[in-house]
């Protein structure tokens, strides 16, 4: 009897320990000795803080340069392993990689680390990024694309940034100061948010690629503009419904590529931007060679293989817009008209 209740308070220590102590995480079978993939780590910062016990501890061998953190999301789960990225996680727990991966694990916030080189923090929740003014950042690869970033002033201190993409967020605008000291950026992302319009001055005169696709550009003010290295462009699903290109080719010369598709040119106009930049040897669009059988939706039309929505200040527009001020008159005289028999009814 003795020896059962000694047998229960060992077996009790040793579940109690499994439950206060921090787990111990091994590598994905297969992905060393460079990367290490890890499924559903689970960090609480909060947790940690008050019980330093509970500190998760990941093994990988010295010749991982890559962690990547994956989660396995199920339609019941309703809470959130890992919602910030720390200097403890990153420090403590993975030990410093050069390079992180967290994708698609709903992340709210990052805190870059000073010696990250590359990360991926694509598709998660991101609201917040944190950095420290007084720091020498390494982070060179920075992808925050698909997450709910309004605000990315603190990114200005990343200077050794060569390719930053900020794809799928809901910025509106940038500071006036957002990339004065990156001097080693040469590729940027923007599409997907929610630009009105754009600022060329603050750009870096060494930006080879710049998105920005799917906003809401109206028109591009490219006075006193010089992008010497700039050779490609994208400008593709916004409401462009003109383009001036001379201005386009002074503040651009190195220009290649400048996909337009899904603009609100009117037909002229996108015809003359066409031929202009077919007589300048540049491509309009990105992928493989058209074939001629454009497949545009039944309110765009087509211009050399390249789709464009319908202007609203086209012809069509005119007879539209012509059409609902009949429709909207007819609509007025039926009412005063079923008034006046209404009046007529009660007279009588």
């Amino acid at each position: 009897m003795a020896s059962m209740r000694r047998y229960v308070r060992l077996l009790a220590l040793i579940t109690l320990w499994t439950v206060v102590s921090g787990y111990v995480y091994k590598c994905e079978p297969g992905t060393e000795p460079t990367v290490c993939s890890i499924w559903n780590l689970q960090y609480d910062a909060d947790i940690v803080a008050k019980h330093p016990d509970r500190l998760p501890t990941v093994n990988y061998s010295s010749t991982v340069n890559t962690v990547q953190l994956l989660f396995e999301r199920y339609y019941y789960t309703r809470h959130n392993q890992l919602e910030r990225y720390d200097l403890t996680l990153h420090g403590t727990v993975l030990r410093n990689p050069p390079s992180v991966q967290i994708r698609d694990y709903r992340l709210r916030q990052v805190v870059i680390p000073a010696n990250l080189q590359v990360g991926d923090f694509t598709d998660n929740a991101i609201s917040v990024i944190e950095t420290d003014p007084t720091e020498q950042y390494s982070v060179r690869y920075l992808d925050l694309s698909h997450n709910t970033l309004r605000d990315v002033a603190n990114l200005t201190v990343l200077v050794q940034l060569q390719t930053l993409n900020l794809e799928g967020n809901r910025i509106t605008t940038l500071e006036p100061n957002m990339f004065t000291r990156m001097d080693n950026l040469t590729h940027l992302y923007l599409g997907d948010n929610n630009f009105g319009a754009f600022d060329f001055h603050t750009l870096p005169k060494g930006l080879n690629v710049l998105w920005l696709m799917r906003n809401e550009l109206r028109d591009l003010t490219l006075t006193s503009i010089l992008l010497p290295r700039l050779r490609e462009l994208n400008l593709e699903a916004n409401l462009l419904s003109s383009l001036d290109m001379a201005a386009l080719f002074t503040a651009c010369p190195a220009l290649e590529v400048v996909p337009i598709a899904y603009n609100t040119f009117a037909k002229k106009e996108a015809h003359r931007i066409v031929t202009e930049l077919k007589r300048r040897g540049m491509s309009y669009y990105i992928g493989m060679e058209r074939d001629g059988s454009a497949d545009c939706d039944y309110d765009e039309f087509s211009v050399d293989d390249v789709c464009f929505s319908d202007s609203p200040m086209g012809d069509w527009s005119i007879w539209k817009g012509l059409f609902l001020l009949v429709l909207g008159v007819l609509v007025v005289c039926m009412f005063v008209l079923s008034v006046r028999w209404v009046w007529h009814q009660m007279a009588y």
